[in-house]
């Protein structure tokens, strides 16, 4: 075996899907989502954080599919409809 100077190999994972669990809430206030981003073998690739303040919070009211977009806006994904099989 050789030595070489160290050279950077980087690795393309695709992400195909996400959850969100809410970490914490202040009522009234905002909610911070993690956001898990998962590749098409359903491994996790990805570990983000959202948080949901001001006028946002304000708009959620008990319409979680509003979190859902809101999530997927801020971290330019874009939602397809399910794949019938």
């Amino acid at each position: 075996m050789s030595d070489i100077v160290p050279k950077t190999e980087t690795t393309t994972r695709v992400g195909v899907r996400f959850a969100l669990d809410i970490i914490e809430l202040v009522l009234n206030t905002s909610a911070t989502f993690r956001v898990i981003l998962y590749d098409i073998d359903g491994a996790s690739i990805n570990t983000q954080f959202v948080v949901l303040s001001g006028t946002a919070y304000s708009n959620w009211g008990n319409n979680d599919e509003y979190v859902v977009q809101y999530v997927a806006n801020q971290l330019g994904f874009v939602i397809v409809p399910p794949l019938l099989t």
